[in-house]
């Protein structure tokens, strides 16, 4: 086996890069999801008419923002860290 395959074959086996990987691919499904819901919070911005409620959407809005720019950014980390 060439050595790149060896190392190829040593990740996919070893537990730690497994779970990191895991953990990668929750966080990126959990982003998602928070974008899909900021899509639909600033629909309803737009369709919505009360300044009360357009306030609150807003304030909503401004949380899942950073939240999400949180979430991306340890998701940088994350992939910073993986082992070679």
């Amino acid at each position: 086996m060439s050595g790149t395959l060896q190392d190829k074959l040593r990740k996919f086996l070893s537990k730690k890069t497994r779970k990191q990987i895991e953990k990668q691919d929750k966080l990126r499904k959990l982003l998602a999801k928070m974008r899909k819901k900021q899509k639909k919070l600033e629909q309803e911005l737009a369709d919505e008419t009360n300044p009360e409620t357009q306030a609150e959407l807003r304030k909503d809005i401004r949380i899942l923002k950073e939240q999400r720019r949180k979430g991306l950014e340890h998701l940088q980390s994350l992939r910073e860290r993986a082992p070679e």
